[in-house]
């Protein structure tokens, strides 16, 4: 087809081309799903799209504002993506469009359409076609005309994205947000939705965005494009119609580049596939790898330099944690804490959230399993990164939910740890703001307020003794109330206990028989041996009872015994015979 066209000149012909690229490219948008999209992907270079890119998105466009097109539209992103990433001009055109064309049906009150493209831009900024911009924009038009539905939908699937980026205007949002909440009387519709938004993201998101296509960076070019809307600036009704092309025979040899390129990516891949098929791992390839990062590591003068030649790897998700882990310990071999892998930790968390759950993953590995590893010097550089780290929310604050600080789940290397980190986050926040920060989120097994009353003790007293008490003060107000109520227990527990005795002994009692010896009470539960000790025989009854004869030897006559009270006559002393001393 391209040969005809270099060879053809003429605007017929060029309006010949057009009705048949529009032909080819409007069934192939309207049947697009998520299983047929690589197909559709291919299928739509065999016409050119680069002459014809406005016929792409007007087709794209058309697609978005049909109501029972909705759940296709992440199928829709996705391949907006890839054809951003060949041809950037199309993700140009159709990212200046969506937005004009969203501000003329939100001011026509078609909320059906508003919101399918509001759920496409917000896909669009997740895969990086989109700017920032585009979604602050549309979030303070919405918010100042209080169409809250729509905020709530967006930040539901791009809040992540929106906080990694541009943190101090999300955080601006989210107080116009709260103090909405509190102020205005909502419907409880909205009401509702908000504080389900709130829940999502004290969880840092973790229910957004869920069933779209995990597009990693890898696989496509990053062409990301921002617009700003004008007062001007109205939506191109017509971008679908012919338009004669005057660089019709330039772009026709682009597009044939473009193909070929195309073509061999494809080949190439498939054979890629086929390869890793019958390749496995082997511990001499792990080796390989875990000695490739190593010296890409120590070959950088920065930690930028270090992340742009780590992500032109192109690691797999499956070995980003391997990636990090050896990241973490290239820094223990420092002599001191490096800011080199803190600089190069935070790019490669903020360049794909796959890169952030390999860091949690590390986190909770090194705690849990390689803590008694570490050497005291070892676990202060270790404190000091992941501190860092978690004070400037390249970490969510929950992932220190992990830890239980009591003296039988915690070590005293764990314990160490744990030190350094919050003296990190002191040092980085402040008491005041990571006072804040740890009251949005629970975290029972640092900063227990139920349950056990040693569990709570031992956290005051640890945090007390590493100069910390402050954070200790809803603790230690709620201690006593924790304490009285298992002394009350325990109080509680001694009179049942009590009580169950005296069960037993009025049972006892009434067991006996009526008629017999008694049992004295106090011996009631003594068993007597087989030589019938004294002390284990109940004592016998007085009636009938006779006088046993005693076995002590007599006493000596009564009538010789003198029963005279008066003392004895007292000796008189002899005189001594000596003579007295002169």
């Amino acid at each position: 087809m391209s040969t005809i066209i270099n060879d053809e000149e003429g605007v017929e012909f060029q309006r010949e081309n057009w009705e048949m690229i529009r032909s080819h490219v409007s069934p192939i948008i309207s049947n697009l799903t998520m299983d047929n999209l690589l197909d559709s992907y291919k299928q739509l270079f065999q016409v050119n799209i680069v002459v014809g890119g406005n016929i792409v998105c007007q087709n794209v466009v058309n697609f978005i504002l049909k109501k029972q097109n909705k759940g296709q539209i992440p199928a829709l992103a996705a391949l907006i993506t890839l054809l951003n990433s060949d041809v950037p001009e199309i993700g140009e055109t159709l990212i200046k469009e969506l937005m004009l064309t969203f501000v003329k049906q939100f001011n026509h009150r078609d909320y059906i359409s508003c919101d399918n493209i509001l759920q496409c831009l917000s896909i669009l900024f997740l895969y990086d076609v989109a700017h920032e911009i585009i979604i602050l924009q549309i979030l303070l038009l919405l918010l100042e005309k209080n169409y809250l539905q729509f905020v709530i939908s967006v930040l539901k699937t791009c809040g992540w994205k929106l906080a990694l980026v541009s943190r101090k205007t999300h955080n601006m949002i989210w107080e116009k947000l709260r103090y909405i909440l509190q102020t205005q009387d909502l419907s409880k519709t909205v009401r509702e939705s908000l504080e389900e938004l709130f829940e999502i993201r004290q969880t840092d998101y973790k229910n957004g965005s869920q069933g779209l296509l995990v597009l990693d960076s890898g696989d496509y070019t990053v062409n990301t494009h921002s617009y700003i809307v004008n007062d001007e600036d109205r939506a191109n009704i017509k971008l679908g119609d012919f338009k004669e092309c005057t660089r019709f025979d330039e772009l026709t040899k682009v597009f044939d580049a473009l193909r070929q390129k195309i073509w061999i990516n494809n080949e190439s891949n498939e054979d890629t596939t086929e390869h890793l098929q019958i390749n496995d791992m082997t511990s001499t390839n792990d080796v390989e790898f875990k000695k490739k990062i190593y010296l890409v590591l120590k070959s950088s003068l920065s930690g930028d330099e270090a992340a742009h030649k780590l992500l032109r790897l192109k690691v797999a998700n499956n070995l980003k944690k391997t990636v990090v882990d050896i990241i973490i310990k290239s820094s223990l071999q420092e002599s001191t804490f490096s800011k080199f892998y803190s600089i190069l930790s935070e790019r490669v968390i903020t360049f794909h959230r796959s890169w952030q759950i390999a860091y949690n993953e590390t986190f909770e590995k090194n705690y849990t399993e390689d803590i008694e590893d570490f050497e005291t010097e070892q676990l202060r550089i270790l404190g000091k990164l992941w501190g860092h780290l978690i004070s400037y929310e390249f970490l969510p604050m929950k992932c220190l939910t992990i830890i239980k600080l009591t003296e039988e789940d915690s070590c005293p290397q764990g314990r160490i740890f744990i030190k350094f980190l919050f003296q990190e986050l002191v040092n980085e926040l402040g008491l005041n703001e990571l006072q804040t920060r740890l009251a949005s989120i629970k975290l029972e097994g640092m900063f227990p307020l139920e349950g056990d009353a040693d569990h709570i003790r031992y956290s005051i007293n640890f945090f007390t003794a590493i100069g910390l008490g402050v954070l200790t003060e809803k603790m230690r107000s709620q201690l006593t109330i924790v304490q009285e109520i298992e002394d009350a227990q325990e109080e509680e527990e001694r009179l049942k206990r009590e009580e169950e005795l005296q069960e037993l002994r009025k049972k006892a009692r009434e067991s006996q028989p009526s008629q017999g010896p008694k049992i004295h009470e106090s011996r009631l539960f003594l068993q007597g041996d087989a030589r019938g000790d004294a002390r284990s025989r109940p004592p016998p009854s007085s009636a009938g009872r006779k006088r046993a004869r005693s076995r002590t030897p007599p006493r000596g006559p009564r009538n010789n015994r003198d029963r005279s009270r008066t003392p004895p006559a007292r000796r008189q002393r002899q005189r001594s015979r000596t003579p007295p001393r002169r």
